[in-house]
């Protein structure tokens, strides 16, 4: 079969840290009582994904974009994904990544990795500084509908699609693929519903899969 396109999640995924969100609170150590009771209480199902979202973007207001920017460049990619990268790019696969994560390990995997497309939530700013605000771009549980838009702006249809995903947030993209892969796994649900799961902590075993079944 031909695949043409191939979705990567970010956190967790192409990085090592699993959550944009909590990797600021505690690089900042900001990860306190109230920010602790917000994840609770998402979790719980007490306070919508965007409620969550507005309290932790509050609760960074006045932080330079500077210094945000400085946290994340921090951040590493799991093993071996700059050399897959390039490897897939090579074999003319379009690459994207989507994440509910924020912008600032997005902007670097369009930025250092050349994907051809990438999608996140952000962070507004002020004059240099977090304003407090957040804009949504990819909320919780929508990343099947975010997968069909870019399938439809790179015109490839589902069955020509790979994803690969680590968490329970990650199954709508795995419905709207015609093959799904999960990298780094926290989720049993995840494992369970896609096609192949990783056995490494390796992004080779990623590549060496995709060139399986792609007949390359």
């Amino acid at each position: 079969m031909k695949y043409k396109l191939i979705i990567f999640d970010i956190d967790g995924t192409i990085t090592r840290h699993i959550s944009s969100w909590r990797y600021i609170h505690e690089k900042l150590g900001l990860w306190d009582v109230l920010a602790k009771k917000y994840q609770e209480e998402f979790l719980a199902g007490k306070i919508s994904y965007r409620e969550f979202c507005e309290l932790d973007a509050a609760h960074w207001k006045g932080i330079k974009l500077s210094k945000m920017r400085q946290v994340f460049k921090n951040v590493k990619y799991s093993k071996n994904v700059e050399k897959v990268i390039k490897l897939l790019k090579k074999n003319r696969f379009k690459l994207a990544a989507v994440s509910t994560g924020l912008q600032f390990i997005a902007e670097r995997v369009k930025n250092e990795l050349k994907f051809d497309y990438v999608k996140g939530n952000r962070l507004n700013v002020y004059k240099g500084r977090l304003s407090g605000k957040v804009k949504i771009n990819i909320s919780h549980g929508a990343k099947g509908s975010t997968v069909k838009m870019i399938a439809e702006k790179f015109r490839v249809k589902k069955h020509e699609i790979i994803s690969v995903g680590d968490t329970e947030g990650d199954l709508p993209m795995v419905k709207q693929s015609g093959y799904s892969m999960a990298f780094n796994s926290s989720s049993l649900k995840l494992s369970r519903a896609v096609d192949y799961v990783c056995k490494t902590t390796d992004f080779m075993e990623v590549y060496d899969k995709i060139v399986e079944i792609s007949g390359q």
